[in-house]
């Protein structure tokens, strides 16, 4: 039996539309691997492996890593339910050549969380890291959102999202913070749940009022937590691969390929070979 995971971990796999988003971006993974002629990976800060599962079910020899035990916990559920073997192991930045073992032909870290390495010198660990787990002309492929035009246009909010769930009706909503040195991003997850008996078909016009004198806030309840991210321009980010041991960048704009627009495009894709 599976063990109980905190409401944050599970949420996030309720907040992204899974389905939708490994079909958007899976043509990208396969075409970049085949160039690459990868056949093993090592997905870091892989969360709830989704990606990673998704490797392995093209036959690659795919290792998810993640600091989080309630995450991995997550990671284990969704590849029983997919009936994937996908090597899941705990572990962070700065440990995933240790964790491989024998050099890889790709390193993946997706989803915003190579921005929580929190520091310039939490960059370099997790690059240099990266470099040693790769073999010579490995690939790296990051993706993380587009500090830079967070940065400039001071966002304050990212599009909120409504999701139906077992666990009752949830607005997602973020919030974001910037740092004076314009160093960090500050983001607070916000989380508005209302219990699921509030909509339960069996109300009546008649037994409503009861249920409203009962529960003035309509069942609604909120959550929070706070998460600190390292700002990367992709400047910076080009300049520290290179640093690191890396060549031939390239920076996107999406999952379709085309190229980065920075004031534009909410997110960046980078693809980087170890020399």
């Amino acid at each position: 039996m599976f063990e109980a995971i905190h409401n944050e971990e599970r949420e996030y796999d309720e907040l992204v539309n899974w389905d939708r988003r490994l079909e958007r971006e899976g043509p990208f993974f396969r075409r970049v691997f085949a160039e690459a002629d990868v056949r093993s990976v090592a997905d870091v800060g892989a969360g709830s492996s989704r990606h990673a599962i998704m490797f392995r079910s093209w036959g690659l020899d795919v290792t998810a890593i993640d600091p989080s035990k309630d995450m991995l916990q997550l990671a284990r559920e969704n590849a029983e339910r997919a009936g994937s073997d996908v090597r899941i192991v705990e572990g962070g930045f700065g440990e995933v050549s240790r964790i491989v073992g024998e050099p890889v032909d790709a390193v993946t870290c997706t989803g915003n969380a190579l921005p929580h390495v929190r520091s310039l010198a939490g960059l370099h660990t997790a690059l240099r890291d990266f470099a040693s787990a790769l073999r010579p002309g490995g690939l790296l492929v990051l993706h993380y959102l587009n500090h830079a035009r967070l940065i400039d246009h001071r966002v304050r909010t990212m599009n909120p999202v409504f999701r139906e769930t077992p666990g009752g009706d949830k607005f997602f909503l973020r919030l974001l913070d910037y740092t004076p040195e314009h160093d960090g991003i500050l983001f607070d997850f916000v989380t508005l749940v209302r219990d699921p008996g509030v909509r339960d078909a069996s109300h009546t016009i008649e037994s409503w009022p009861a249920t409203l004198d009962a529960d003035e806030s309509g069942g609604w309840s909120l959550r929070t937590r706070r998460s600190l991210h390292f700002a990367m321009p992709y400047d910076m980010i080009t300049a520290e691969l290179s640093r690191a041991g890396f060549a031939d960048v390239v920076i996107y704009g999406d999952h379709e390929g085309k190229s980065l627009e920075p004031e534009v495009d909410e997110s960046i894709v980078l693809v980087a070979r170890r020399v």
